[in-house]
């Protein structure tokens, strides 16, 4: 950069130069001539120092943003290994029901969280109580962001889930996401699917 920079300016000092020969300039104007180009050089070379300053502290952020990138993908990695523990299947054995198996370390640890089982498999669980050993129940896992009204769902109940918000009060979130179909916040219908905003 500075090659061209320098190119230039060397450059600027010959034309007028070669102007005062074509023009026959006296040797005051041609010294007045000469004194604006080295001002001008002079103001270039500032700006290159400049420039060069500026590309200094943008080359200092773009290693300070590669390192914090490298730092994310590592942390990245180290949650997909976590992530991979937790199955996304579960086999009932005899004596399992499903707060038992909420209530696991690698399910949810939780075992609050047992509707979230409950609700991903009702084609297979008609009673919540009953669950019979050998069926293979699908383990939701990851940031719910809709939720499919059940019957016996309301807003209050639905936002102070463990997997949703874990606090009722929050119910007015799920409201206002959702006035495009819910038009009394006391009624909602099941197949209803609740947009949960994060």
């Amino acid at each position: 950069m500075k090659k061209i920079f320098a190119f230039v300016a060397v450059l600027m000092l010959l034309t007028p130069a070669l102007r005062a020969e074509q023009k026959k300039l006296t040797e005051k104007e041609a010294l007045q001539m000469l004194e604006d180009c080295r001002a001008k050089v002079s103001a270039l070379n500032q700006e290159i120092s400049d420039l060069e300053s500026k590309l200094n502290a943008l080359t200092g952020e773009s290693s300070e943003l590669d390192r914090r990138i490298a730092t994310l993908e590592n942390e990245i990695s180290e949650m997909k290994a976590e992530i991979a523990k937790y199955p996304l299947e579960y086999t009932v054995v005899k004596g399992d029901y499903l707060s038992k198996i909420a209530g696991m370390r690698y399910i949810y640890n939780n075992w609050k969280a047992w509707p979230r089982i409950y609700r991903a498999n009702r084609n297979l669980i008609k009673d919540p109580n009953l669950i019979y050993p050998g069926w293979v129940l699908k383990i939701p896992h990851g940031i719910v962001t809709e939720i499919e009204v059940i019957p016996g769902d309301y807003l209050i109940k639905i936002a102070g889930f463990t997997w949703i918000y874990n606090n009722p009060k929050l119910w007015t979130r799920i409201y206002e996401a959702n006035k495009d179909q819910i038009k009394d916040p006391d009624l909602i219908y099941p197949k209803q699917v609740l947009r949960i905003p994060r």
